[in-house]
């Protein structure tokens, strides 16, 4: 019987060997035929297949959405429409993400002038940090975090 182990399957897919069991276990790739001695055997199109949900691992989208991306892809349905939908959902997400992460930028950055400040100003108030004090009480250090 001619095919790949499932070794060799994630060495040309460029996977671990647990990314392909994962996949395997949640039903992204489809069940692989075995031989008499109950190796399995996939065939070349596992190869594409694992390239694929690694790419869409890549982009962010999660199990569930490569799912829905997979069964586009098997039925060769007309589903450009869908896929941009799932596109601009992934894309607002991202967005949203990204506007958190400069805010939380923002304020690291505020702790870290805020720091080093006080260790300039370290001889008058050895043991005072503006960025603790901020954690641990955030209403008496108004703005510490957030210069």
């Amino acid at each position: 019987m001619d095919g790949l182990t499932r070794s060799q399957l994630a060495h040309r897919a460029e996977v671990n060997l647990e990314t392909v069991r994962f996949y395997e276990g949640e039903g992204l790739l489809p069940p692989a035929p075995r031989t008499p001695s109950g190796y399995r055997k996939f065939s070349e199109s596992a190869v594409e297949r694992l390239a694929f949900i690694k790419r869409a691992k890549d982009l962010g989208f999660s199990l569930k959405e490569v799912r829905e991306l997979l069964v586009f892809q098997d039925e060769h349905t007309d589903a450009c429409a869908e896929v941009r939908e799932l596109l601009r959902s992934k894309l607002a997400a991202v967005r949203d993400k990204r506007a958190e992460l400069e805010k939380l930028e923002a304020h690291l950055s505020g702790a870290l002038r805020k720091c080093n400040r006080a260790l300039k100003q370290q001889s008058s108030f050895p043991d005072a940090c503006p960025v603790l004090g901020q954690i641990a009480h955030p209403g008496s250090h108004k703005g510490a975090a957030r210069e």
